[in-house]
């Protein structure tokens, strides 16, 4: 064989190889990702009482530009996203454990989030941490970098944005905060505007602002964040029990259980007109059944409803657009447990899907197929307690025992992850006045109400904070960690939305700041001492960590006409009063006190 001719080849080829093809430049990204902040080798301020700060970065996640299809009505719609995830540092508290809440919040100049009132705008999620000793490691960061690579940032006013949608912004925004100490947050209740009364069932929709209801024989509409109902329709049923009210929004279908006597038929209604489009042949099973007795989820092109009665039997059914089967249906006492508690939603994979019930002291997943049919169960734990309530948190079960604790578990392993005790008890499913597990919206922590307290207790931890001049007693009740809001009722059935309204930060005491300030800088309650009519108000105060602490008290006292000096090892904060005169006060004594200069 002889040597290889270029020759051999036409004209404008490569000699042995293809043509070689122009390199596919991908587009510019439409949002820059350039950080405007950061907290690298930048001064953090330290605050007391209220403060609006801005914040500096200190850890984001990579923000990603997606562009998404999908029709509605025949018209594709394009949607396009940049989701910014990502830590902001905004100071450190100048006490020690103190107690602070994130009030208001601003991009760019626009309020965000408003606690006072209980705006929020849509979207936005975020986690808000004081600082204090035993706050815990951010959920959000542990799942992008690892437990090992996250530290839980305990002494700083920071919070974590999750999935802030900035493309419209163009660029990450400037992040700014109004933060106010130990103030008192109230509950504030605000009562729906209704047509013709009440609700006895009630379902929320959260993604969409709506909740759904009934009433004797009408099927009602609210609007969650006008507070007023705006659509009613007949909906006559012979029965006697209804129980279980769901609203589909992938069918756009309203289901529930409905009978005589307990148990009911499935039945899936209009929600337009209350019209019933189809009931199930078959009874939801042969025992009674309580309110919170039900789970739902939406699959492909369809819905599974499964719920489990007072003798321990379990059964499911399938909805689409305009059809009900019961899918499977169980004996009495459920593979020879005596009582099931709850049952939740867990993942769904297309072909199937999951759904976890508290049965005596097990925690059990029972696996369906997309047709509502039985598949698999299996025992994922066994606590040492009975299982009252459980939830799914990213691969998780949070479970609520009879013993006044709360259990993580790892919903694959079944390991357990964490034992707390918690200042309340999750009563039996019977007397339960809280809605099922896939009626709450959670994020983070999760919401229960008794005896006049709202407790949150976070998910990750288990740690459970309180607010107290809740209701009492709680009727039932829906959770949207979201908007950080719960749909309620009032003695007549009429439905309330309550918000935890931050405090205002109203002004304080001049003295108990400098007080504050000198412990800080090492001296003692009883090295502080104040003399003449020094009871000036102030908003807070936000100063530089760098300067010592007695030259932050002197610059602030000098405008307010006190003076500082020290007398027999005490730092003396006086008035410098004048007389009719305007003769001047001799502060300082000739012997014995030492101006601070």
């Amino acid at each position: 064989m002889g040597l290889y001719s270029i020759n051999a080849r036409p004209i404008g080829h490569w000699a042995g190889w293809d043509t070689p093809t122009s390199p596919t430049v991908p587009d510019a990204s439409p949002v820059q990702t350039t950080l405007p902040t950061s907290a690298y080798g930048q001064t953090l301020p330290v605050v007391w009482g209220k403060c609006r700060l801005p914040a500096a970065y200190i850890w984001c996640a990579p923000i990603l530009t997606v562009t998404s299809t999908h029709v509605e009505y025949w018209d594709t719609v394009t949607t396009t996203t940049s989701k910014l995830t990502a830590r902001l540092r905004f100071a450190r508290p100048l006490v020690p454990n103190s107690s602070w809440t994130m009030r208001k919040l601003y991009a760019n100049g626009k309020l965000i989030y408003d606690a006072s009132t209980g705006y929020r705008q849509k979207g936005l999620k975020f986690s808000a941490y004081d600082g204090q000793s035993n706050q815990p490691r951010d959920p959000t960061m542990v799942r992008e970098e690892g437990e090992a690579n996250v530290s839980a940032h305990r002494g700083y006013l920071d919070i974590v944005v999750v999935d802030y949608d900035i493309y419209g912004l163009g660029a990450p925004p400037v992040f700014e905060a109004e933060w106010i100490q130990d103030g008192v947050p109230t509950h504030d209740y605000d009562t729906f505007t209704v047509f013709d009364g009440g609700v006895s069932l009630m379902d929320p929709d959260w993604d969409n602002g709506v909740l759904y209801g009934r009433a004797s024989t009408l099927l009602k509409r609210f609007a969650i964040g006008a507070e007023v109902e705006y659509f009613s329709v007949d909906n006559t049923i012979a029965a006697v029990y209804f129980l279980g009210l769901r609203y589909s929004p992938r069918l756009d279908r309203i289901v529930y259980l409905a009978g005589v006597s307990q148990p009911g038929i499935a039945c899936l209604i209009n929600p337009l007109t209350g019209s019933v489009l189809a009931s199930s042949d078959d009874a939801a099973s042969s025992g009674g059944l309580a309110q919170n007795t039900v789970a739902f989820s939406e699959v492909n092109g369809g819905a599974v409803y499964v719920g489990f009665t007072d003798s321990a039997q379990i059964f499911s059914f399938y909805f689409t657009k305009n059809t009900v089967v019961r899918g499977y249906q169980s004996a009495a006492s459920w593979s020879g447990y005596s009582s099931i508690q709850c049952v939740t939603p867990g993942e769904v994979r297309g072909s199937e899907l999951d759904f976890w019930f508290s049965a005596d002291t097990h925690l059990v997943k029972v696996t369906l197929t997309a047709l509502g049919t039985f598949k698999s169960q299996t025992v994922v734990a066994t606590l040492t307690n009975n299982l009252r309530y459980a939830v799914y948190d990213n691969g998780h079960l949070v479970v609520w025992t009879d013993a006044a604790t709360v259990v993580r578990i790892n919903g694959t392993t079944g390991a357990t992850e964490y034992t707390k005790s918690v200042p309340y008890q999750i009563p039996a499913v019977s007397l339960r006045n809280m809605g099922d597990p896939d009626q709450h919206r959670l994020v983070d922590e999760f919401y229960f109400t008794t005896g006049g307290v709202s407790y949150f207790t976070n998910l990750g931890t288990g740690l459970t904070r309180s607010v107290s001049g809740a209701a009492s007693p709680a009727h039932i009740f829906f959770y949207d960690g979201e908007t950080e809001t719960v749909i309620t009722r009032d003695n007549a059935f009429i439905p309330q939305r309550l918000r935890i309204i931050a405090g205002d930060g109203t002004q304080r005491q001049l003295t108990d700041f400098l007080v504050a300030l000198m412990e800080a800088g090492g001296y003692a309650p009883e090295e502080v001492a104040f003399e003449g009519n020094v009871d000036d108000l102030i908003d807070g105060a936000v100063v530089d960590v760098t300067a010592g602490v007695r030259d932050i008290a002197r610059s602030i006292c000098e405008p307010y006409s006190i003076a500082m000096f020290e007398r027999a090892g005490k730092i003396i904060f006086k008035r410098a009063l004048t007389d009719g005169f305007f003769a001047v006060d001799a502060t300082i004594s000739s012997t014995g006190d030492i101006a601070d200069s």
